[in-house]
């Protein structure tokens, strides 16, 4: 299977196929809280120097990667945000002129080193990534969203959406009488357990990064993560070019 994982290459999965979609942070799906996203908080970790509260504002640094003073400044706002989620949404777009223009060449790259760094320092997120089963593909739903790195990181199935839609609104109506927390539960655990409607489209690349990290925990192995690419591109954080060591497995092994 893993031999099969390819960054950056649109897929299409049958979601009867054993495929489990996340989305928000607090989805429910077979009985986990799968907060697997790069939003979600709850596992800081360590790098650089520096602790992480979440891996999208670690992500999100490498496109202000630049060795300037106001790369500098730009990368201690996100890190001061809120949330991983408030430094997207607000401090991205403030500074959208300010990102690397060579940023594609190695953001896929960079997003599994960032993830990587999330495993090896947070032993919660690994736990949780090793809940999943190994046969499972794992999908990021971006079915709702609108921009255009939608289908880039995650998947959109809209047959799926359209029978959610429609088991939520039956949902409500024959559970009216529930206290606001318990609908909300309710639907979070029954929307989720619809899973094995129609076709996930687009290239997943987080999915595919949460699967190449999960078996390389399971087997105490690495990623395949091309340092020599990311170290061509001489990455700065916090006024200091990051040091790309390989590590060999998650106990923090040099090779």
């Amino acid at each position: 299977m893993y031999n099969e994982v390819v960054l950056g290459r649109e897929e299409a999965y049958e979601a009867s196929a054993n495929v489990w979609s996340f989305k928000q942070v607090n989805d429910i799906v077979h009985g986990l809280n799968l907060r697997l996203s790069n939003m979600a908080g709850g596992f800081p970790f360590i790098y650089h120097d520096i602790e992480w509260k979440d891996s999208e504002r670690l992500y999100l640094c490498g496109e202000y990667s630049l060795d300037t003073p106001e790369h500098q400044r730009v990368q201690q706002e996100l890190r001061s945000a809120t949330s991983g989620y408030a430094a997207k949404r607000f401090f991205k777009a403030k500074y959208k002129k300010l990102v690397r223009p060579d940023f594609p060449e190695f953001r896929l790259q960079w997003m599994l080193f960032v993830v990587w760094q999330k495993c090896l320092g947070n032993s919660d997120f690994c736990h949780l990534l090793l809940q999943t089963p190994e046969e499972v593909t794992l999908v990021e739903n971006t079915t709702t969203d609108t921009g255009g790195s939608a289908t880039i990181w995650g998947c959109k199935n809209r047959e799926l959406l359209k029978s959610r839609e429609a088991l939520k609104e039956q949902l409500v109506a024959d559970n009216s009488q529930l206290p606001k927390k318990e609908l909300e539960h309710l639907l979070n655990v029954k929307l989720n357990q619809l899973d094995n409607i129609g076709t996930w489209r687009g290239q997943n690349n987080i999915g595919k990064i949460l699967m190449l990290c999960r078996h390389a925990l399971r087997t105490d192995t690495s990623p395949s993560i091309d340092y020599d690419l990311l170290r061509q591109h001489h990455l700065f954080i916090d006024g200091r070019e990051i040091m790309l060591s390989r590590l060999s497995r998650c106990h923090g092994l040099l090779v």
